[in-house]
Order: structure tokens, then C-alpha cells, then sequence
């Protein structure tokens, strides 16, 4: 029995340096918010977090919202270097690329996203699409296979209460999230087609950023 103990102790050990070392590697992205509770007019402030054992030169979200309750200011990267590359916008859908010509290490915020709640409303905003981006062994981009998605969702409520805010200091790379006007009626094959669009130029994008130098 005196000999079993010591063994089983150094199994568990050895399971638990297994577990850390997964845990470690493993490229993860999710969704973030410190305050989940605002009055109208004020700024809604989510972040998209990432953590990665392979240094990446890009990334790309998508957050769905409720245009009733929260309009899209901009968002911010605090990684240095990280640029971001303006695309055309859907009302309801925040899309944001960013690009760096060389390798970033991350593991924590890849980018704040801010909002102006609009009225009184309980809503939330889903992560409807996230990926990391490295440059492949031909010099072209490609995303960065098996990264998990955490948390998607954010519930959010919205008090009633008018209150006015000034707006808050932005640092590191801007990019306007601004949606368009609104306007009549879309039928569901251009919101298709022009999801498609957004899609194909953002790809173009980080392509044009990190392809080699001729």
C-alpha cells in the first residue's frame, strides 16, 4: 500500500502537467463584457478575446445586435501593429478585420467594440463568427485551423433613463463600425449577396497585407 501511494501521486501530477500544457495550447476565442447593466445614451463596451500558442498576423469578427436597442460606434486593438481594415457595414451585423505584416503574440484582448445604447430594452449581442489568420508556408493568408470558440453570447439590459456621456478616449488602431442609413425595404437575396461581398473583401484584405513582397 506504501508503494501504491507514491505511484498514484505521480500519475496525478503527470495528468494535471498534461491538462495545463492542452489548456496552454489550445487557440481559443470568445466574448467579453465587464458591465452588462447601462441607461440609455451611454457607451456599451464588449471585448473580443483570444489566446493562441501560434503567433497570428490577423483576425476577424462578427457580432449580431439588435439595431432597435444599440447602434456601433467603433472599435480599438490594443496589440501593436494590428491594422484595422475598414469594410462596408449591415445594420445588425458589427464586421471587423484586422492585418499586422508581422507575427503577433496574443493572449487577452484583441479588440474593445463600443456602442451607444439606443432605449430601453433587454437585448444581447452574439460572437456570430471569429477566426485568427497567420501567413502559410506559400506567403498567403489562411486561417488558423481547430480554434475554439467560446463564450458567444452577452446579455445586456438597457435602463430607460436618458443620461448623457461623454465620449470616451480611444487608443490603438480605429476602425468605424458605423451601419448604414436605414432604408425601404431588402429583400433576402441582397442581404445574402452582399454578406458574400463583405466576406470576399475582407479575405482580399488581409491578403493584400500579408502577402510577400514581390
Amino acid at each position: 500500500m506504501k508503494r501504491i501511494v507514491p505511484l498514484l501521486l505521480a500519475i496525478l501530477v503527470a495528468l494535471v502537467g498534461i491538462r495545463h500544457a492542452y489548456a496552454q495550447g489550445a487557440e481559443t476565442i470568445w466574448l467579453s463584457a465587464v458591465n452588462t447593466s447601462y441607461k440609455t445614451g451611454e457607451t456599451v463596451l464588449v471585448t473580443v478575446n483570444a489566446s493562441s500558442a501560434t503567433p497570428v498576423q490577423g483576425f476577424t469578427f462578427q457580432i449580431r445586435y439588435d439595431p432597435e436597442c444599440l447602434r456601433p460606434v467603433n472599435a480599438s486593438s490594443p496589440i501593436a501593429g494590428m491594422n484595422g481594415l475598414q469594410l462596408p457595414q449591415l445594420t445588425g451585423l458589427v464586421d471587423g478585420s484586422y492585418a499586422s505584416t508581422t507575427p503577433q503574440t496574443i493572449n487577452g484582448a484583441l479588440a474593445e467594440v463600443r456602442f451607444t445604447a439606443l432605449q430601453g430594452c433587454e437585448t444581447s449581442l452574439y460572437l456570430e463568427s471569429a477566426a485568427l489568420a497567420i501567413r502559410n508556408a506559400e506567403g498567403f493568408a489562411a486561417p488558423l485551423l481547430s480554434v475554439l470558440v467560446g463564450e458567444r453570447n452577452i446579455s445586456l439590459f438597457i435602463d430607460k433613463e436618458v443620461v448623457t456621456q461623454a465620449a470616451p478616449q480611444d487608443s490603438g488602431s480605429m476602425l468605424a463600425l458605423e451601419p448604414p442609413e436605414p432604408e425601404g425595404g431588402t429583400s433576402m437575396g441582397c442581404i445574402v449577396a452582399v454578406i458574400a461581398i463583405l466576406i470576399a473583401v475582407g479575405l482580399f484584405g488581409v491578403y493584400r497585407v500579408l502577402r510577400k513582397p514581390s
